[in-house]
């Protein structure tokens, strides 16, 4: 029988258990169940019989088989690993009985008793015993999983011999374990008895536990429930209580088996088959030498040499392990192919220093923490006097100062061999780093073990020359200042191509600095990032949750450029599965616009998962840096919008408005150089942004500190005014539209400087006539012409058949709606955004209506619909007029308040219907009884409380004032129902409620609401008022591009323009002509030295950025120092006070 791998994970990391129970009966139904697996198993040869015969059953059917299939995969697993176990590993057992003679009992040399030994063991007399030649190797019997029964807490364990080999042992823990390839092993070492731990001690575990889970680090300890072992295990426990088990701690105990108390719980029975959980009972309280078990490691692995109560049996095998770990050769490592190992030491006596000494001889590099004590600080107090003489008497003088009592007991032999432990560890300085517990930070614990890597890789003989290994080392722990000083100096010379691996990696891994740092030394950022680096970069690193915001922000707001950008992830995607099948050929993009710049769209990689230091590094990279800052800002402010976390939302606010106003600080840096130079950034596109240019952008975005900035505004008037000069006063250009001979005289004066003559009078006609502003003031006056011509057929001309008058309005109102027309054609969908358009497209089609109705005159009530319709549309058009306005510096904010204070009345009317509807409804049930027309229900629950907001006076609620004259009983005459009446035909209704109730409807009403109304307004007009300025000429630059984008034929008689046009379409539709492409960006020399301008002023501008951070960081420092001068002098006056007194 096959047996099929499975992906299930054999680690299972702690899980809580339900119940406690007791050792025996939980091992009796723990055989049962392996006796029900090992049937399933047999029963698997049958498998294909049973799926065929089980693929006509019901649903309930298929989902049991579904589970039967699952647990038979799990068995078959649980099998493979058992019978790897078996064959693999063995225990110890010792087979010559040697009776101790210091014991009284008949207890043998390895320390069991005779009775515990195997059948086969034999009496020794005169032999002297010896583990090695003594013991003998046979199948373990304790492996599985291990149940800490008073926790809850569950893990891996295995009793192996001591001379197992460390390839098996990996080999066990990589596949049937299945713990992932480390790429950290920390091996902390101390002491192995209970004390009290040190709170700043506790600081440096936990900082090593969150190590361990960052970089996906394995620890080692010595397992036990004692000393170091326990805290460690408590600090695991505690950091990684609320994390996912993805980011579980891997801490694995090495411990020797012979000194495990309640061990007997660990092994196996003998007709236990597949996989076991023995029930481990930790005895805190238990009195003898034997250790309990740590219940917070995650694998144990307990080492037997055949004896009992022999302590350290296990220190040979936890360092051929680690040595072995140390030599593989992995391909993915980010440490030269190999898996770096630490040793971290505190405190501790012989075994530390041994393990010290073991892991020196092994080229593993030490980090030792100095105030521990112990063998730590006789280690670091020789650490710190290097230099000095290592004579045997001034190290046996640090022992006996840190280790009083420990070297007071020692024999002169073991002295020799403490003494001669610490010089071999001390002729490897450079594998040796020392950290004072009092400044042991959060950095400083993380730096330490980088350092302490660092040195051991850069002095090893196979590695002191990798320098792209060493670099990459310094990256993953983000060590910037280390780099720079030991891998970039100056008698070295990097190719572009050796440092491609590292730009990756630190742009994946977010290190900023780095990024800088390589890009200094010679890396070209634009031959690096190759289409296949920017698919990786969008597949493989792009997260999920940015992909879904982006599609909801393009779904949501159809806007260009965030279709632009989705298609343009889209392609880059290609090995996401789900949208490749998903899409169609509609989102996909053609990268070969966008590949031309590659450095604007890794900008864009970085912008979207909101990699602020990131992107800035990549900003100053870019060309065209003041389009890539306002698109970034437009991007960040359109996905905050649908993001769902509100911190997430806010960062991406931050980070746009810090783009803007550094787009806003280099725009006015390139417009204080260059006036013209700048103009041209404003209209430069560019393919990687949509072909939007900065304008554009900007106004997406609403960055209206961009806009309104002088620069942008010079630039919008010289729109506006055309040639005409910008110093020409208004109302002269508004006299020359009626006496237009004083053109030709230089009562206006343009931009250009033009000689005399026939022919340059006539372009001083055709630029006075073409001009924006000339078009404007002429739609103006014939708009408010046309609204007196409307007006007067309205009131004094309106006949039953249209008069002249009446047809010349019908005339301009088709000229306006041709004017719609070809705004909604250049426009598209952006058309019905504004609501201006959406006021002029209700205003034609109610004076449609209105010509209908008017038109057919059969009957005087479709005529006098007619004029009605008209009359509402006159309010329309009127109204209109206020777009107008926006061009005055006073009316424009007027106007942009008089909007958003329409905004706040829309949500007031909410609450106000609330109080309207509920006094309406319940005054006209009180008073009145079936009222059924309802008009006069509309007017008496809704239109009369209404009023009375405005001051009318409710007068039905008094029984002493109704009048009956004016109501009708009956209900068949024009006036409101009389109220319902008693027996003695007075009033129903009780006045001690109607009254009190309109007393509080007004109170709420005409008080609480009307005053809130108007604070609302107070807070609309304060916040526009702040920016009136801002505001006004953001929304003037939508007049003037308006204006801009018109034909420069003042209305009305731009209507032979538009025949003109639609002529020339039709005849450009039989004589097909192919349209000339348009030309790439950058492919202009004048776009090439605008970008080479941008890039001189964009360095200038960091530079005053960097100059303005220094002097603000002097500034600061020059405080501090103030302020300690005068705490000096403080003290200095005290004391003299003090001795005056």
């Amino acid at each position: 029988m096959t047996v099929r791998q499975t992906t299930r994970t054999w680690s299972q990391e702690f899980l809580p258990h339900s119940e406690s129970r007791s050792g025996s009966s939980s091992r009796e139904r723990s055989h049962s169940r392996e006796r029900s697996r090992q049937r399933l198993v047999d029963s698997s040869s049958n498998l294909s019989t049973m799926r065929s015969r089980r693929g006509v059953m019901l649903e309930s059917s298929r989902t049991l088989y579904s589970s039967f299939s699952r647990s038979i995969e799990l068995s078959l697993d649980e099998v493979d690993a058992t019978k790897f176990i078996q064959e693999n590993f063995k225990k110890r057992e010792c087979i010559l009985y040697t009776k101790d003679p210091k014991s009284q009992d008949n207890i043998c040399k390895c320390g069991y008793s005779k009775t515990q030994h195997i059948d086969s063991t034999q009496n020794n007399q005169n032999e002297k015993w010896n583990n090695k030649k003594h013991t003998k190797e046979l199948p373990t019997d304790a492996y599985g999983d291990i149940q800490f029964e008073a926790f809850g807490r569950r893990g891996k364990y295995i009793r192996l011999s001591r001379d197992t080999t460390p390839e098996i042992l990996y080999e066990l823990m990589a596949k049937y374990w299945q713990l992932k390839t480390p790429n950290l092993i920390i091996s902390v070492t101390g002491g192995a008895k209970n004390f009290s731990l040190k709170p700043r001690m506790r600081k440096i575990f936990s900082r090593l536990i969150y190590i361990a889970q960052s970089k996906g680090a394995w620890i080692f300890t010595g397992g036990t429930h004692y000393g170091l072992m326990k805290y460690i295990g408590e600090v695991v426990r505690d950091n990684t209580i609320s994390r996912s088990s993805e980011e579980k701690v891997v801490a694995i105990g090495i411990a020797a088996w012979g000194m495990i108390s309640n061990r007997d719980t660990l092994i196996r029975s003998p007709n236990a088959e597949g996989n076991y959980v023995a029930h481990y009972i930790m005895d805190e309280q238990k009195r003898d030498p034997l250790y309990c078990l740590d219940n917070n490691h995650t694998h144990l692995i307990l080492v037997d040499n055949g004896t009992h109560g022999h302590p350290t049996t296990e220190a040979e095998l936890r360092a051929s392990l680690e040595k072995y770990i140390s030599e593989l050769n992995v391909p993915e490592s980010n440490y030269g192919g190999k898996i770096p190992i630490v040793c971290f030491a505190q405190g501790g006596g012989k075994e530390t220093l041994r393990a010290i000494n073991t892991a020196i001889k092994s080229k593993i590099p030490c980090v030792v923490v100095e105030g521990s004590g112990q063998t730590a600080d006789v280690i670091a107090s020789l650490v710190e006097a290097e230099g000095t003489s290592l004579a045997s008497s001034a190290i046996k003088e640090k022992l006996l100062r840190f280790l009083p009592r420990t070297v007071s007991r020692l024999a002169e032999e073991e002295m020799e061999a403490w003494i001669r432990w610490i010089k071999e560890i001390m002729e490897n300085l450079h594998l040796l780093t020392v950290i004072k517990i009092e400044q042991a930070g959060d950095e400083i614990v993380s730096n330490a073990i980088c350092f302490a890597l660092y040195k051991a890789f850069s002095t090893n003989e196979q590695d002191k020359d990798n320098w792209n290994a060493q670099l990459k080392l310094l990256l993953e722990w983000n060590q910037l200042e280390l780099a720079s000083e030991e891998i970039f100096t100056n008698d070295r010379r990097w190719e572009s191509a050796d440092l491609e691996d590292a730009m990756f990696a630190a742009l994946v891994k977010d290190r900023p600095k780095f990024v800088r740092l390589l890009l200094e030394n010679g890396l070209n950022l634009r031959k690096f990032l190759s289409s296949e680096i920017l698919s990786e970069l969008f597949s493989e690193h792009f997260s999920t949750l940015v992909f879904r915001n982006l599609q909801i922000a393009k779904n949501s707001y159809n806007d260009s450029l965030l279709t632009f950008i989705w298609k343009m992830v889209l392609s880059y995607q290609r090995n996401r599965k789900d949208e490749r099948n998903s899409r169609d050929d509609s989102e996909s993009q053609d990268l070969s616009q966008t590949i031309k710049h590659p450095i604007q769209v890794l900008f864009i990689w970085a912008i979207l998962q909101n990699k602020r230091e990131l992107s800035k590094v990549i900003w100053e990279q870019t060309r065209g840096c003041t389009l890539a800052a306002l698109g970034a800002s437009k991007l960040l402010k359109s996905l905050a919008k649908v993001k769902n976390d509100i911190n997430a939302a806010g960062e991406s606010e931050e980070i746009a408005n810090e783009y803007e106003t550094r787009a806003v600080e280099l725009f006015t840096e390139c417009y204080s150089n260059d006036e013209e130079l700048a103009e041209l950034l404003l209209v430069y596109t560019c393919e990687a942004w949509g072909n939007s240019n900065c304008l554009e952008m900007a106004v997406e975005a609403k960055d209206q500190q961009f806009i309104a900035q002088p620069g942008v505004q010079n630039f919008l008037s010289k729109q506006w005014y055309g040639e005409i000069s910008r110093d020409t006063k208004n109302w002269k250009i508004i006299l020359c539209l009626i006496l237009f001979p004083l053109i030709s005289c230089g009562f206006i004066s343009f931009r250009k400087k033009i000689s005399e003559g026939k022919r340059n009078h006539l372009w001083k006609y055709f630029a006075f006539f073409t001009s924006p502003f000339v078009v404007f003031s002429w739609t103006v006056i014939f708009y408010i012409g046309f609204l007196l011509l409307f007006a007067y057929v309205l009131l004094m001309d309106f006949q039953p058949f249209p008069t002249g008058l009446e047809i010349a309005v019908y005339v301009l109102v088709f000229v306006l709606l041709c004017d719609e027309i070809r705004q909604m054609y250049m426009s598209g969908v952006k058309y019905f955004i504004d609501l201006w358009n959406i006021m002029d497209i209700l205003g034609i089609l109610y004076f449609i209506a209105g010509i209908v109705f008017r038109l057919y005159s059969d009957s005087p009530s479709s005529l006098y619909t007619g004029r009605v319709i008209f009359c509402l549309d006159y309010i329309i058009f009127t109204v209109r007029l206020i777009h107008i306005f926006t061009v005055s510096r006073n009316l424009g904010p007027k106007i942009i308040m008089l909007q958003r204070m329409l905004i706040d009345v829309f949500f007031f009317l909410f609450l106000f219907a609330v109080w309207v509807i509920a006094f309406g409804v319940a005054r006209q049930g009180i008073l009145r009884l079936n009222e059924h027309r309802w008009e006069w229900i509309f007017r008496s629950v809704i239109y009369e409380p209404y009023l009375a907001v405005f001051g009318q006076y409710i007068s039905d609620v008094d029984g002493t004032t109704y009048d009956f004259d004016h109501c009708t009983i009956t209900g068949n005459e024009s006036k409101p129902l009389c109220v319902e009446l008693d027996s003695d035909h007075n009033p129903r209704f009780p006045e001690w409620i109607t009254i009190p109730l309109v007393c509080i409807y007004m109170l709420s009403t005409n008080i609480l609401l009307v005053n809130l109304l108007i604070a609302m307004f107070g807070y609309t007009v304060g916040s526009v008022q702040e920016n009136n300025d801002q505001v006004w000429k953001f929304q003037r630059y939508f007049l003037v591009q308006e204006y801009c984008s018109r034909l420069t034929i003042p209305f009305p008689f731009v209507i032979f323009a538009y025949f003109y046009m639609i002529l020339r379409k039709m005849f450009s539709c039989c004589c097909k002509q192919q349209e000339p492409q348009p030309s790439p960006c950058c492919s202009k020399k004048e776009d090439n030295e605008t970008l080479a301008w941008e890039a001189v002023m964009k360095e200038n501008y960091l530079v005053k950025l960097i100059s303005q951070a220094h002097n603000s960081m002097e500034m600061e420092q020059r405080f501090k120092q103030l302020e300690a001068k005068l705490n000096d002098l403080k003290g200095f006056m005290k004391d003299i006070s003090s001795k005056l007194k």
